[in-house]
């Protein structure tokens, strides 16, 4: 079983027993938070909307014809972002509707008590921006920066997470889900050891000669 196939199985279940369906129908609205350009960011809310909507056929109120859903998607993510180049991969079928939202996740993007599911995958290891005061000149990520990098990293992070975290907690519904998927490693890695599978140790020189060009 592949790596995606475990994540959405991970999300169907977490929907079928967590989320919580408004029983008299309305808008359910989703957000992917990071979405970048990609087709992926479709494939993703694809697979939250399948299972939301498996949901509501299994529960008893879908019974009544007279409690219809409709769905919104809203895709954030900061505001260089190429919104026209993603909205190119949109399916011509789908079942929902479409909005871009730019701006920094780790900020309040929606009205209070609006998105009953949020998505971030493989976005939160990004943070707001460099640690400050932090001497790693040359270096796109923590790995070889020793104690005193880990630390300031870890510090930035930290206080991002927070940022995010208190923001969501305003705009969930109650009853709603914050689902993240991250960049992790091992309790028994170094936090500053590079990783075979990340490519950051690898492209660090070629983005070192693209700035000096």
């Amino acid at each position: 079983r592949t790596r995606y196939d475990t994540v959405v199985n991970m999300v169907e279940e977490v929907i079928h027993e967590r989320l919580h369906i408004p029983t008299k129908g309305g808008t359910i609205r989703v957000a992917d938070l990071g979405c970048s350009v990609g087709p992926n960011t479709l494939h993703s809310m694809q697979t939250v909307l399948d299972a939301i909507g498996a949901k509501i056929k299994r529960s008893s109120f879908s019974q009544d014809h007279g409690r219809n859903y409709e769905f919104q998607v809203s895709f954030n993510d900061r505001i260089g972002n190429d919104f026209n180049t993603l909205f190119e991969f949109l399916p011509p079928n789908r079942q929902y509707f479409v909005a871009a939202v730019p701006g920094s996740f780790y900020s309040r993007l929606f009205p209070q008590n609006s998105i009953h599911y949020f998505n971030s995958s493989l976005a939160l290891h990004w943070l707001s921006r460099a640690p400050s005061g932090l001497l790693n000149k040359g270096r796109v990520h923590l790995h070889g920066g020793g104690a005193e990098a880990v630390a300031a990293y870890e510090g930035q992070f930290r206080a991002d997470m927070a940022a995010f975290l208190e923001a969501r907690a305003v705009e969930l519904v109650p009853g709603g889900l914050l689902v993240m998927l991250f960049v992790c490693r091992h309790d028994w890695m170094d936090a500053d050891a590079p990783r075979h599978d990340m490519w950051f140790p690898h492209i660090e020189s070629i983005l070192r000669e693209l700035v000096a060009e």
